[in-house]
């Protein structure tokens, strides 16, 4: 699994102004890596537009690579900018920018600038890949500051390093500059991204509606509210707010934190913060909790703590302590059993929970969620063929709901697995499933590959896991309620033997409709 390295504080962000006239003054065609020490003029002038996605897709290798590359001379593309007054905006080269100021600054997401710039409140994933990278560069390359003061005292240093160090003083990075306005410079970073194969239709949707309520939510929620705040113009109030809310989002979808291989159940819904489809997964789950609404810039930030609380209520139904949440189990729901979290499952079953929520009819779900996850755990390749069949789009997520709902509906019809399948295997919508196909177990003969190891680790820690006592569903950690047998109400004690494991909703949602059916007999 590719260890990503967050950059994403070494260049601020700054709103591009929506007409502005360009600065005609001479540019440099070059710049050499003197121009990347904190006090350079070339480095403070620096800035990305706000609309950029977060400099956080290399891994340590190709960080270390682009280093290397630079020290050797070998040819590195030229970075795009625009000029704009007193800021350089880089419209390509992000990354390739950013990995030389990381080596000259030391901060591989996890110096002073990342600390700033996060509110000194790293995620450990980000501590942790920040810490190997530089073990990387200081290894195969050694640091800046070493190379510095080879420069200045090569007596004390080997020969490899003073000649790379004697070498930095004629390497320079090429610039290319683009002519225009504001307007024009948007449309080349768009142009030249696309061309790139880098921009996905989804990711400039994302762009382009930066300044939506649903798009800030998401992004607020990624990154704890902290990071580039697009919401830097709200009140005061307003951001402290849109923080609080953010916060405790990102702690239901992304806590604990993800490590590979799986060695327990304690898996976080939204899997690793750092992989490539979770904003738009986030962004996708918002647009479920809020349902239909108009596109519209939000100007003051109250729709977005709106769309913020929606999701949040969300996300405590499907996987929280809240007293109201089905806590479902991510393993059984949001997982493969490789190990790997996919969206595409955690928001397809997110619809259909929402929907049975909006229609009051969570109970009936309830009623039926033991045997659809004794189901799904059996006949676990049933997924993995849709999945695999339509990927992350839209039909494949229609394509797993009516799955889903044709199951449900098997289940309440009182149809044990067999006739399930039957009923599957006979539907003209699902004729292409093969019961019979055995799960995923290594490509290597010889060596088991992290994905077998996650993949054993849950289906054998799965036949294990507690049940809860209402709705013999998997209950996880991160949504554990302890009931009362019988009710102290009703003569009972908070003795351990009248005391059972359940999920929060079972023990209340579950027992005050009982109770209320019970009134309305009586």
């Amino acid at each position: 699994m590719a260890i990503a390295v967050n950059l994403d504080a070494l260049v601020p962000r700054e709103d591009f102004e929506a007409v502005s006239v360009n600065d005609d003054a001479p540019v440099q065609q070059t710049v050499s890596i003197r121009d990347f020490e904190p006090g350079a003029f070339f480095y403070n002038a620096l800035r990305k537009p706000d609309f950029q996605r977060e400099t956080a897709e290399w891994d340590a290798k190709r960080v270390a690579g682009l280093v290397r590359t630079f020290i050797d001379g070998d040819l590195i593309p030229a970075v795009i900018l625009w000029k704009h007054r007193e800021y350089l905006f880089v419209i390509d080269g992000s990354h390739r920018l950013s990995a030389l100021i990381a080596w000259v600054h030391d901060d591989y997401g996890d110096g002073a600038a990342s600390q700033k710039f996060f509110g000194h409140s790293l995620p450990p994933e980000q501590q942790e890949h920040a810490s190997r990278v530089r073990t990387l560069v200081n290894k195969e390359i050694g640091s800046y500051a070493v190379h510095v003061e080879a420069a200045r005292n090569p007596d004390g240093y080997g020969p490899d390093i003073v000649a790379h160090s004697r070498a930095l003083g004629s390497r320079v990075l090429s610039l290319q500059w683009v002519r225009g306005d504001a307007t024009k410079a948007e449309g080349s970073f768009a142009r030249i991204n696309q061309q790139a194969a880098q921009i996905t239709p989804q990711e400039l949707q994302l762009i382009k509606g930066r300044r939506f309520p649903n798009v800030m939510a998401a992004r607020a929620i990624i990154r704890r509210g902290t990071g580039h705040q697009y919401w830097s113009t709200f009140s005061g109030g307003v951001q402290r707010e849109l923080k609080k809310v953010a916060v405790e989002c990102h702690s239901i979808f992304f806590e604990p934190n993800l490590k590979y291989p799986i060695k327990n159940l304690s898996l976080p819904a939204g899997g690793s913060v750092y992989a490539s489809p979770t904003l738009r997964m986030i962004y996708d789950f918002i647009n479920l909790s809020v349902g239909p609404h108009d596109d519209e810039i939000d100007t003051d930030g109250y729709k977005a703590i709106k769309f913020l609380k929606r999701t949040r209520r969300a996300a405590q139904l499907m996987l929280s302590n809240a007293p109201a949440s089905l806590a479902l189990h991510p393993a059984v729901y949001f997982y493969s059993w490789t190990g790997k979290q996919q969206p595409i499952l955690l928001l397809a079953m997110s619809e259909i929970i929402i929907d049975y929520d909006r229609r009051k009819k969570l109970n009936e779900f309830i009623s039926l969620r033991g045997r659809l996850e004794d189901f799904i755990m059996q006949h676990r390749t049933l997924l993995n063929q849709i999945v695999r069949k339509f990927g992350t789009k839209d039909s494949g997520r229609s394509h797993l709901i009516d799955f889903y709902k044709h199951v449900l509906a098997s289940i309440s019809a009182n149809m044990d697995d067999e006739n399930i399948i039957n009923s599957l295997t006979t539907n003209k919508q699902f004729t292409y499933l093969q019961p019979a196909e055995n799960p995923y177990s290594g490509v290597s003969p010889t060596r088991y590959s992290t994905q077998v190891k996650s993949g054993l680790m849950i289906t054998t820690l799965l036949e294990h896991a507690p049940k809860c006592a209402v709705c013999n569903g998997l209950v996880p950690s991160q949504g554990v309620s302890i009931d009362h047998r019988i009710p102290m109400s009703q003569g009972g004690n908070s003795d351990l033997s009248n005391l059972q494991l359940t999920h929060p909703y079972c023990n209340t949602g579950v027992k005050e409709s009982a109770r209320r059916n019970t009134s309305t007999i009586s």
